[in-house]
């Protein structure tokens, strides 16, 4: 009987990932050895600059600055996590009406100019209401993970600051904050009907905007990581029953099922510069998962 390849590995836990975490999901050629990050955020600076883990979770944006800086990473065409991001744009109604065209010449807070959930919404707000990156001034509280990269003129740093506390007071005529955390204090979505916005932009893309997903170094064996994407694909459909998916579900697996995300997620980091070009499918992916 051959040992098991040990393989070390980094994963947020989610429905779909803790059977694989706690061992009750497992391949008896491989054994994963886990290290903990909270938030899982905190492990994407290590692995964009290290590589010490053969597989990590990381953000799109993320993973797409490091294929620009030509770190040695590979994506895994597999969600752990995406939403759409329509209703993740917060303004102050006390303050007066406002819509998204009237964030021209604004200033924004986001957490990150490279944040995900940034990327997603700044493209929706230039594809669907002709505001571009460039009409707003960004104000963040966090630089970006990608040590080497140099954010645009019109990003503002302000370390520690209460963004959603700031769109209150009229310092920021509004804050990109997920939905997941629900509404600010005080605050309402500044997008006026979002699911039809979100209909809009699906029935265009056909794609769920994703946030997460999973990276594995160049050097890592290509066999151990084909078993933990099985291993991660079979998680999903053990939390989720394909019978009891949503035309919109979001964690897709499969390079086929995720490339139109993973596109325009290219096409608005390229358009808001945060990469220096868009990317070939054969560039992204390890040529035994085309």
């Amino acid at each position: 009987m051959s040992q098991a390849k040990e393989v070390s590995i980094v994963l947020d836990t989610y429905p779909h990932t803790s059977a694989i975490k706690d061992g009750s999901l497992s391949d008896p050629d491989i054994k994963l050895n886990f290290t903990e990050y909270k938030p899982i955020s905190k492990s994407f600076d290590d692995m964009l600059r290290d590589q010490p883990f053969d597989i990590c979770e990381m953000a799109l944006g993320t993973f797409l600055q490091g294929l620009d800086s030509k770190t040695p990473i590979r994506l895994l065409p597999i969600v752990m996590g995406g939403e759409f991001h329509h209703g993740s744009l917060w303004y102050n109604p006390a303050l007066g009406a406002m819509g998204p065209a009237d964030l021209k010449g604004k200033k924004v807070g986001v957490r990150a100019y490279t944040q995900t959930t940034g990327v997603w919404v700044r493209g929706m707000l230039s594809e669907q209401f002709g505001v571009s990156s460039g009409d707003v001034t960004w104000v963040t509280t966090e630089a970006p993970h990608a040590a080497d990269y140099k954010c645009p003129p019109n990003v503002e740093l302000a370390q520690g600051a209460d963004l959603a506390g700031m769109v209150r007071s009229g310092e920021l005529a509004a804050v990109i904050m997920g939905t997941k955390q629900g509404a600010p204090k005080g605050l309402e979505r500044l997008v006026p009907d979002v699911d039809g916005a979100i209909t809009e932009w699906f029935e265009k893309h056909q794609a769920v905007p994703i946030n997460h997903m999973v990276v594995f170094r160049e050097g890592a064996d290509i066999d151990a990581v084909h078993k933990v994407y099985d291993l991660l694909a079979a998680g999903l459909s053990k939390a989720y029953p394909a019978e009891g998916r949503s035309g919109r579900f979001a964690l897709q697996c499969g390079v086929k099922n995720v490339w139109n995300a993973v596109e325009m997620a290219m096409k608005y980091s390229y358009e808001q510069g945060l990469i220096s070009r868009v990317f070939t499918m054969n560039e992204i992916f390890h040529e035994s998962f085309l």
